[in-house]
């Protein structure tokens, strides 16, 4: 376990754009993206490339980063005794201080660069590109509610893990995690993709803004324990993943208030997801015959990894409370469903039907072909186009750490790069599947 954690930071290195630190540890990778945002006079320069290509998205780099502040806020002193600390912060401060420079104004926030139409025209290196990279904001009069709200939930949780190491950083990071949420709730309402609309091509959002709302809100009465914050979400009514955080929100909730009732929707979550029926319900959720959670075809390890990572959490609140919830007792439900995440993460580190690791440089049989094109091209000056994408051999540079899309629902995995489903890769992923790891070592420490 400790070990992918540890190199599920690496995957984070190799994710970066702008200028690259002296310390910086994947040897493939150096400078990219430098003049992001000159077509709007702005230094966009930094941030993180979302998976296989070179765009960056806002809205699924934020929700990632607030992932890993949790895992932090949750599981210091687990970081600190694996010498992982100062790693995990270096991640998170990759993408605030990106998105510092993103919001040069209260009510403007840049929230993409590039676009599908010319990232999917190129098959190279970052350190290559010489393609038009249009940048793309939200304002005032094109607003986007759940990208402005996003981003204050990261700079929200960012600013409790940076309050005791570096106040002053942590300071700007409230500043800017108020203005972005007052941005949110006084600006008009509606979808950020209908003012980025490049992000429908990839991210689009989930089409609603109040579970962004409301998680912004939690986070900032976290930060600052300003009332009204919690207010505000309760009176808003909220599957847990880049675009839908209903049940982060309610975990969240369960966390920040001793009343029971905001306990009930996390606690029939984790019922609901069960690969069993429960004397309470009959759960909806499918297992794969080898017990992989499956939610979706694509990428379905990310949604595994995440919900691992709320039974872990939401199973310690209930040890914590020590008392009876829906008339079950707690330490049963506790252990259950420990157990049930742990299973999880087993599957993905290669507790499965093959014995194989999905998680690229780690254990046996690990993906050897992540669709992702800088790892996929070869160390230059040796040329690198479209054709090895298709070529049927492993990437010439292993991208440690990543976590790639898994399985169908038959347990099956081909280890191809043109199997996008299965061979893909993602912030977000990487995101929950490193805070759940962190949740398993926790319980063993």
């Amino acid at each position: 376990y400790a070990e992918a954690l540890a190199k599920s930071m690496l995957f984070y290195e190799a994710q970066r754009s702008g200028t690259l630190p002296s310390d910086q540890r994947v040897p493939w990778r150096s400078d990219s993206g430098l003049s992001d945002g000159a077509d709007n006079n702005i230094d966009l320069a930094g941030g993180y490339y979302d998976g296989a290509g070179y765009i960056k998205y806002n809205f699924p780099m934020a929700f990632s980063t607030t992932l890993l502040s949790w895992g932090v806020i949750r599981y210091k002193r687990t970081y600190e005794a694996l010498g992982q600390l100062d790693y995990v912060l270096d991640t998170i401060k990759w993408t605030t201080d990106y998105f510092i420079k993103c919001h040069p104004e209260p009510d403007v926030f840049y929230g993409q660069v590039s676009d599908n139409a010319a990232d999917s025209q190129y098959f190279g290196r970052p350190e290559d590109m010489n393609y038009q990279r249009r940048s793309y904001k939200i304002d005032f009069s094109n607003s986007g509610t759940d990208l402005a709200a996003e981003a204050a939930a990261t700079m929200a949780s960012a600013a409790i893990v940076f309050r005791s190491s570096n106040p002053s950083y942590a300071a700007t990071l409230q500043q800017h995690a108020v203005e972005l949420y007052d941005f949110a709730t006084n600006a008009p309402r509606r979808s950020y993709k209908l003012s980025i609309q490049p992000a429908a091509q990839a991210y689009g959002g989930s089409g609603k803004y109040n579970d962004e709302l409301a998680w912004a809100a939690l986070w900032l009465y976290k930060l600052t324990r300003t009332r009204s914050y919690f207010n505000d979400a309760k009176l808003i009514v909220t599957e847990f993943s880049w675009s839908d955080k209903a049940a982060g929100v309610q975990l969240l909730m369960s966390e920040l208030s001793a009343n029971s009732k905001y306990r009930s929707p996390i606690n029939w979550f984790c019922l609901h997801s069960q690969p069993v029926r429960s004397n309470l319900f009959q759960t909806q959720s499918q297992y794969t015959n080898r017990g992989l959670l499956f939610i979706n075809e694509w990428g379905p390890l990310r949604y595994a990894a995440n919900t691992a990572r709320l039974r872990f959490r939401y199973s310690s609140c209930l040890s914590e409370l020590g008392r009876l919830v829906l008339s079950l007792e707690t330490k049963e439900l506790a252990t259950e469903w420990r157990a049930l995440g742990i299973k999880q993460i087993n599957y993905l580190l290669g507790d499965n039907r093959k014995g194989q690791s999905f998680v690229v440089g780690f254990g046996d049989q690990p993906p050897t072909q992540p669709l992702h094109k800088g790892s996929s091209c070869p160390l230059p000056p040796a040329e690198c186009g479209r054709e090895f994408r298709e070529v049927n051999s492993p990437n010439p540079n292993v991208l440690y750490g990543a976590l790639v899309g898994g399985p169908n629902e038959m347990d099956d995995f081909s280890d191809l790069r043109t199997l996008e489903d299965q061979s893909s890769v993602s912030l977000d992923g990487n995101a929950g599947f490193q805070a759940a790891v962190a949740g398993v070592i926790h319980l063993k420490l």
